[in-house]
């Protein structure tokens, strides 16, 4: 039974073997492909029907909408003198 196996599994693999060597027989010596495609592409709507409506959100979503409030993340100064004359005393 087990040389059985071992036969079939060794006939497999010879039968893919010679499946995937077909595969690479089969490609073209040229190299590359050239692939050509339309300069534009032309969709008729015409035809088209399409049904629905605008959604909108009512008034009262609008007029109840708070601003919202962030923290700076940026601390702004106002006074740089002394990475100043940080600056002048490297030169």
């Amino acid at each position: 039974m087990r040389s059985q196996r071992k036969w079939v599994f060794c006939l497999i693999l010879v039968l893919a073997g010679l499946l995937l060597a077909a595969t690479v027989l089969a490609q073209d010596e040229g190299g590359e492909v050239e692939v050509f495609f339309k300069r534009t592409t032309f969709i008729p709507f015409g035809e088209v029907i399409i049904n629905g409506g605008t959604a909108r959100p009512e008034g009262s979503f609008l007029m109840n909408r708070n601003k919202a409030k962030f923290d700076l993340l940026i601390r702004v100064r106002d006074n740089f003198l002394p990475e100043m004359t940080k600056s002048v005393d490297n030169l």
